[in-house]
Parts: structure tokens; sequence; C-alpha cells
């Protein structure tokens, strides 16, 4: 998947949601497979990858907030607005 597609940004973005969704909750672990399946793949696809996990980490919980950060000044100020 090319990472200009934006299907590969809508597709980034629920995972990063997701895995905020689990960090809040004290989930510090991700299972690939149930992902997979959350995404829409064919669970015979999914199936493969029922044995791996991705550890949601301290490194995790600052990106996420880096992005609401960057997420929240977007949607704040309008695009034509002039900035003094």
């Amino acid at each position: 998947m090319d990472e200009f597609d934006p299907l590969y940004d809508y597709v980034r973005s629920m995972m990063i949601q997701i895995m905020g969704v689990l960090w809040l909750n004290g989930q510090r672990e991700l299972h690939v497979g149930a992902m997979m399946r959350l995404l829409g793949v064919p669970d015979q696809t999914a199936a493969k990858h029922d044995d791996e996990r991705i550890e949601i980490d301290e490194n995790f919980a600052q990106l996420a907030a880096e992005l609401n950060r960057q997420y929240l000044m977007q949607a704040q100020v309008p695009s034509e607005a002039t900035i003094h």
C-alpha cells in the first residue's frame, strides 16, 4: 500500500484510533489478526496473523498525543484564516 494513497491514510488513522482506545483502557498489546478483521480483512487472511502482537508502549502515547495536537490545530484554524 502506497503511503500517499488515501486508503493508507484511512487505515493508519483507524489503527491509531483503535490503539488509542486500547491504551486508554490499560491494554498494552494489539492482536494483529483482530485488528485486521476490524479493518475488513477476510478472516482467512487475518487468521494467518493470529499469533502476532504489537506492543503499545509509551512511544505510542507520545505519537498519539502529537497527532492529536496536530489534528486539533488543523481543525480549529480555518484554511482561509490569516493568523497574526
